[in-house]
């Protein structure tokens, strides 16, 4: 057991890194939202990213777009980006290698039934990193997300006002903003945006973050990395 922890810990070094921000001095950031809860807010947070062309990279549960197949189709054909965030909201830190290939495996398979599209960006559940969760992402051959600007609008007393606060103060080229789909992040959607159109930033997906900073692909959109797609 403790020779197979020192491989992996071994391994990890050689991994790609996770991605939190990216590198440039335009001024650009991505939007993230992970869907496993708060449907009823989605179609309404996505009108006001459209009315301010702004878009987003929609991070979903595999078992949600199974069960919510129709909301998960109307981000594709609203024009927003598709990243998976594993099967069942596990937490996937404690998670071995190959629980955590079934994870991303296993949304895989439920999210391109639902919108015919295989994710190429994996946001792990609860943020939790260890060696298994980037040995299992090598294997499936997608890039892990994270974030550097955390509205933290799950907390029921986070307002629109701490909600803008937050991505406003930390706010640099490049960043990564992590939300989810709560009343609080609708509400402070639209002043939001236009206060960062009045900065001069575009909101974008991470996919549109990477190529306006001029950064490689992530791993598996240009076919760099196999996907196993077993699911044991």
């Amino acid at each position: 057991m403790l020779a197979m922890i020192m491989s992996l810990l071994l391994q990890a070094s050689a991994y790609p890194p996770e991605l939190r921000q990216v590198p440039t001095t335009r001024p650009v950031v991505a939007f993230t939202v992970n869907v496993v809860w708060g449907s009823e807010h989605l179609p309404s947070i996505v009108k006001a990213l459209r009315a301010q062309g702004a878009k987003a990279t929609f991070f979903l549960g595999g078992k949600w777009a199974e069960a919510n197949p129709d909301l998960a189709r109307m981000l594709v054909k609203s024009g927003m980006e598709i990243g998976s965030h594993g099967d069942g909201h596990r937490h996937v830190g404690s998670l071995g290698v190959a629980d955590n290939v079934r994870e991303i495996a296993l949304a895989d398979e439920k999210i391109a039934r639902a919108t015919g599209v295989h994710p190429t960006l994996y946001a792990p559940a609860y943020g939790e990193l260890s060696p298994a969760v980037h040995e299992a992402a090598r294997r499936e051959g997608v890039r892990v997300v994270m974030w550097s600007i955390d509205t933290i609008d799950w907390r029921t007393w986070h307002t629109p006002d701490i909600i803008r606060g937050r991505v406003m103060s930390r706010l640099r080229p490049g960043a990564i903003v992590l939300m989810h789909p709560t009343d609080r992040t609708l509400a402070a959607l639209p002043q939001l945006l236009a206060d960062l159109r009045a900065r001069g930033y575009r909101v974008v997906s991470v996919q549109e973050l990477l190529k306006a900073a001029g950064r490689e692909a992530p791993a598996g959109e240009r076919g760099g990395m196999q996907r196993l797609r077993t699911i044991a």
